[in-house]
């Protein structure tokens, strides 16, 4: 029981997607390797339709047969060397073909079975066997399958199988690579000139019979539906030396022509049978005959009641004047027919044209899946880095659409930032002024509370002699030796800061004169903000007018608002 995946429509669609766009990535060269001459062809799909960019041919070889592309290898190899300089190719993945001799084509009619089931039997070895009666062992053959049609009604399929022995293949194959090329589609060649048809706007939308005439390949080909049927047209060793020579006219070419159209008649009636189908719509003629008049006039006679027209497969496409030499140098132009087909190929990594085309989708390459692999890892590279270009121009677009949208805001938010925070350094300096005032303030009345609310002199005293106290100076006691004495003993830094206290207190107008009575090294001086080892006791005489009432009244001791005394050194008497 299968569990439908809520994510595979869109898996699917994203396949589709990138399938599409790697198929019009893709760059390949047609490769069409014959006994004489070896041609290729590149072209590009645009909005118009075709654009052929290459266009080149070699001559080989006079009166050559497949035979010789196997035994003279290395002189193809440099033939077709020299034809990838002469035509510039600027890419080296390769569409080749294999001749229809070597292929074997079949259209199955079989039970109806899943993709699943299908790969199944395949990997058992149970499904071509019992279905295919081949000359060699499986695994001799490089084998291309696809399921054409399905009957649900009738439980029953079509499937199109087509092979090659590998040995075929691969002398093909070879001859590429010593070249320098790229192959990544191998293809049958009857149906490399069926994708011919692609290029062309001007065919027929009904049924098409393709015919090849010359000295080594012969046959019929009509698709329908994706449905080929090809049928062989014996050409004997005599008829194929009159084509290979062009020889033609008389008696004997009016007979070989006869002989030709016969079978291509029975052809054309086997199929109708088949079908049900009264008449072939067009018939298009693949020939390396030079005369080409001439042959059409055979044929047409040959073959009456048949639309016959040669297969021109220039002729539709966008071709730039730099290539009007090489194809007015062949009298022939169907001569190019396979080669265009074979440029037109895609080695379709995703698989898209598994579930559209047949014909058109075949491919014999042996090592096909590990090209795929190859060519897939290319695509998803230059779709990861798209993709990642994509994101960052999306990130600067939208960061500069929110900076658009927001900035007044955000500006206006960052200034009423900036004039609270400078709010709050103005609220704190003037909350540290108060402090000090405060604490100045609280001293002096802490210093003073022991005196009685009458004696305004002694507090005009107290202020005064706290104004003259320097940096590096503390108090310990303050107190009325006698009605006009007052003791100041304390801690000081230095000689220096001692000397100075004492200069300021002659000038207070309330003090008649003020000496240093003793100072002596602290021998556990308490530590204090820039060090603290001298004791000190200074008498100051005062006037008449500030001698309090009541004698030998003592004080808090004082410290100035700037030397702000420790908690450590504070004493009382």
């Amino acid at each position: 029981m299968s569990i439908n995946n809520p994510f595979q429509p869109i898996l699917k669609a994203f396949i589709d997607a990138l399938s599409r766009y790697s198929i019009k990535q893709e760059d390949v060269v047609g490769i069409d390797i014959t006994p004489n001459y070896i041609r290729v062809a590149q072209l590009t799909e645009n909005a118009d339709g075709w654009l052929l960019e290459k266009l080149g041919y070699k001559h080989v070889a006079e009166n050559a047969s497949l035979k010789d592309i196997h035994d003279s290898q290395d002189e193809y190899v440099q033939k077709l060397r020299e034809l990838i300089t002469s035509a510039n190719l600027e890419t080296a993945n390769a569409a080749i073909s294999i001749p229809i001799t070597s292929a074997i084509v079949r259209t199955v009619t079989m039970p109806l079975m899943s993709e699943e089931e299908i790969e199944s039997a395949i990997q058992y070895d149970s499904l071509w066997s019992n279905i295919l009666q081949l000359e060699e062992k499986l695994d001799e053959y490089s084998i291309f399958w696809q399921v054409i049609r399905r009957n649900t009604a009738e439980n029953t399929m079509e499937l199109l199988f087509v092979a090659s022995k590998l040995s075929e293949i691969n002398q093909y194959v070879q001859i590429a690579t010593k070249a320098g090329l790229n192959p990544v589609v191998v293809d049958v060649r009857c149906f490399a000139i069926r994708n011919a048809l692609k290029a062309h706007k001007s065919r027929s939308q009904g049924t098409t019979a393709l015919i090849e005439f010359g000295p080594h390949e012969n046959y019929v080909l009509i698709v329908t539906d994706d449905t080929p049927f090809i049928y062989d047209i014996y050409i004997s060793e005599a008829d194929r030396a009159l084509i290979e020579a062009g020889e033609l006219d008389g008696d004997q070419g009016d007979r070989l022509y006869d002989r030709f159209a016969g079978q291509i008649l029975q052809a054309f009636r086997a199929y109708e049978v088949k079908l049900g189908k009264n008449l072939i719509d067009q018939v298009l003629l693949v020939s390396p005959v030079q005369k080409r008049a001439e042959l059409l006039g055979q044929m047409r006679k040959a073959l009456d009641g048949y639309q016959i027209d040669l297969f021109d497969p220039l002729s539709d496409l966008q071709i730039p004047s730099n290539l009007d030499d090489v194809i007015e140098s062949e009298a022939n132009p169907s001569v190019f027919t396979s080669a265009i087909g074979l440029a037109v190929r895609k080695v379709d990594i995703f698989g898209y044209y598994k579930y559209v085309t047949g014909v058109n989708n075949v491919n014999l390459l042996p090592n096909r899946d590990v090209v795929k692999q190859i060519e897939r890892k290319k695509i998803l590279s230059k779709v990861g880095i798209f993709a990642g270009a994509l994101l960052v121009v999306l990130f600067v677009i939208g960061t500069l659409l929110y900076q658009y949208f927001f900035n007044n805001a955000l500006s206006s938010q960052y200034q009423t930032a900036v004039q609270i925070e400078k709010q709050v350094q103005m609220k704190e300096a003037s909350l540290a002024s108060l402090k000090a005032q405060k604490s100045k303030y609280s001293q002096m009345l802490e210093a003073s509370k022991e005196f009685k609310t009458n004696q305004v002199s002694n507090y005009q005293l107290l202020s005064a002699i706290n104004q003259t106290v320097p940096g590096g100076l503390w108090f310990t006691t303050i107190a009325f030796d006698s009605p006009n004495t007052l003791v100041i003993k304390g801690e000081a830094s230095n000689d220096q800061v001692i000397g100075s206290f004492i200069e300021r207190l002659q000038r207070v107008p309330m003090i008649e004169r003020a000496s240093l009575q003793n100072m002596t090294l602290n021998s556990a001086p308490v530590q204090r903000k820039g060090g603290g080892a001298k004791q000190f006791e200074v008498r100051c005489i005062v006037t008449n007018t500030m001698a309090p009432v009541v004698p030998s009244q003592s004080m808090k001791p004082v410290v100035a608002p700037n030397n702000p005394r420790p908690a450590a050194s504070e004493s009382y008497i």
